[in-house]
């Protein structure tokens, strides 16, 4: 089974960035991902910081099970992600490595949430290994 993993603007920068985002790269996460279930699924990654190359991904990608993503800045006021994710097929799980509610008030609101079967917040990379977790269980109906 196929799973999109796509993340949004800077995250390309993970361990640059401020620490409370990881002490990971991205590149290691990926690896670190794939290792922990290649057995189970093939995992699609898929990073941009521009809106517009995200939203063709997501439409080229349209029936794939499973998204998912942490669409960090454009989930504050990307209409354009948002009304792509209303033809996704699959179940869209929404991620973000800090807790949205602990940070800058503007931060509070997800427009991509409106659209997300599952919200992940504030779990650092483990997000992405419970959303990992979710989707073998319910595939494989653990």
């Amino acid at each position: 089974m196929k799973v999109l993993i796509v993340n949004g603007p800077n995250l390309n920068f993970l361990k640059k960035r401020e620490q409370i985002y990881s002490c990971n790269s991205f590149k290691k996460i990926k690896k670190k991902l794939k290792n922990y279930c290649n057995k189970y699924l093939e995992l699609i990654f898929y990073n941009s910081n521009c809106e517009g190359k995200i939203v063709n991904f997501i439409q080229k990608n349209f029936n794939i099970n499973f998204l998912i993503f942490n669409p960090a800045a454009f989930s504050h006021y990307s209409l354009s992600i948002l009304d792509s994710l209303k033809i996704f097929n699959g179940e869209i799980i929404e991620i973000h490595i800090t807790n949205l509610y602990k940070r800058e008030f503007y931060r509070h609101k997800s427009l991509i949430s409106l659209n997300s079967n599952i919200i992940i917040s504030g779990m650092n990379i483990f997000g992405y290994f419970n959303a990992i977790d979710y989707i073998i269980k319910k595939s494989y109906k653990y």
